[in-house]
């Protein structure tokens, strides 16, 4: 792998601690099972080899050829750590450090842009697809050529030496994370914290990316509570992060309210994500699956391979008629029109006796924080409401006491999820 580091700075080399009148501008070191070099072209620009000797990047030992020690994301990052760690601090500490044979500080001489280039870089992840990447879409400065396979030429641009060593570094982070073909990276809170400073030293980042790194690279929920703080910090405290995806958050949301002496009906079940929760926490009363797709065939082998005797998979609406319990009904009413919806909705309510009835629906108003304008969060959604036009389509339904909740990440006030919990009639 090479990486190539640009700028027209004339304090160029001075900000990346390299003397070309040491050693002839060369470093080399050992990395791995390799060798990392580091070599002044010019003023200009520098220039970080990696020479691997035995397959130090090699996901698969049988594997003959270890490609990804000359494009792996990870290799990038390590690299990048290797030849430039002294800019991963925070920015106010870098402001006040003085290079001393300059006797300047870094906010005296970092005023240039710069450029950081990697002729091939190994992408294998559903963040590319038709043509773009999805930090490109949150972070200014990534640019992507495809070359052939999953190797693409990577470009980033900063304003700074130190901005563009960091949005590098945190593409190297991201990619390697989302990449399916990638090595086992240990995490631990000194990774983490070097990566929290790299978000927090640049301006701008919006949500969503804040929102990925917690989802995808933090391990644990100790782990989170211990560095959410900074993470919300950076927002001025306007966002409260959870540890859980959107997801997943609805899961234990309901999970969490649901009465374990109570029968449970899954209307518009799916693939039983809510049952397979709540039967690791030991729900064992009756638990009935309905939905429109055909998802038999999953509840049966749930049934076989965890030898499920309270699941029951209802093939026709109609014996839900007089069902009397809870009834879960999760992220379904978007699947339909509106006017398909509050025929369900009334449907339930006039043919059930549910002791509570839970639902949940994506909220539009937090599609801004995804980057979405006019488009709807997935493509097979019919329509989405605000949480507003959520209460209301409830309220003129249901005369019913109910609570309304917002479930996941808040970000000014908004949640991704609308929930309400209605009660029996």
């Amino acid at each position: 792998m090479i990486i190539k580091l640009k700028s027209e700075n004339k304090f160029f080399l001075d900000i990346l601690y390299k003397n070309p009148n040491t050693d002839q501008g060369l470093y080399l070191k050992e990395l791995k099972n390799g060798i990392v070099i580091g070599n002044v072209i010019n003023e200009t620009e520098y220039h970080c080899v990696f020479l691997d000797d035995k397959k130090s990047y090699l996901p698969e030992e049988g594997n003959q050829i270890d490609f990804q020690s000359y494009c792996s994301p990870l290799l990038a990052l390590n690299m990048m750590t290797e030849f430039f760690n002294h800019l991963y601090k925070e920015n106010n500490v870098l402001n006040e450090t003085v290079i001393s044979w300059l006797e300047k500080s870094y906010n005296d001489v970092d005023t240039e842009k710069c450029t950081i280039e990697v002729p091939t870089f190994f992408i294998d992840t559903n963040w590319y697809k038709n043509g773009s990447y999805l930090l490109s879409k949150y972070i200014d400065g990534i640019s992507l050529q495809h070359k052939i396979g999953n190797n693409f030429e990577l470009k980033i641009e900063g304003a700074t030496v130190r901005e563009a060593v960091q949005k590098f570094s945190l593409v190297a982070l991201f990619t390697h994370f989302t990449n399916r073909y990638a090595v086992y990276t240990f995490i631990d809170d000194y990774f983490i914290q070097k990566h929290i400073t790299m978000f927090t030293n640049l301006t701008g980042i919006p949500y969503f990316v804040f929102y990925l790194f917690i989802k995808r690279i933090m391990r644990s929920p100790l782990q989170f509570e211990k560095f959410k703080p900074q993470l919300e910090a950076y927002f001025d405290n306007e966002v409260q992060f959870v540890f859980t995806d959107t997801h997943q958050s609805r899961k234990e949301f309901i999970c969490s309210k649901i009465n374990f002496e109570e029968t449970v009906l899954d209307f518009g079940c799916g693939e039983l994500q809510y049952f397979k929760l709540l039967n690791k926490k030991g729900f064992e009363k009756e638990y009935y699956a309905y939905d429109e797709v055909d998802f038999k065939h999953i509840a049966e082998k749930i049934q076989e391979t965890q030898r499920a005797e309270n699941l029951f998979w209802i093939e026709n609406k109609a014996e839900l008629k007089d069902f009397d319990g809870q009834i879960i009904l999760s992220e379904v009413i978007e699947h339909n029109s509106i006017e398909e919806a509050k025929a369900l909705l009334i449907w339930i309510r006039d043919n059930t006796n549910f002791t509570r009835l839970f639902v949940t629906t994506p909220d539009k108003d937090f599609n801004v924080n995804y980057e979405l304008t006019e488009e709807f969060r997935h493509d097979d959604h019919d329509f989405e409401l605000s949480n507003e036009e959520f209460r209301n389509l409830i309220d003129e339904i249901f005369p019913n006491q109910k609570t309304f909740h917002g479930v996941g990440d808040c970000v000014k006030g908004i949640y991704p999820t609308s929930a309400v919990i209605i009660q029996k009639k």
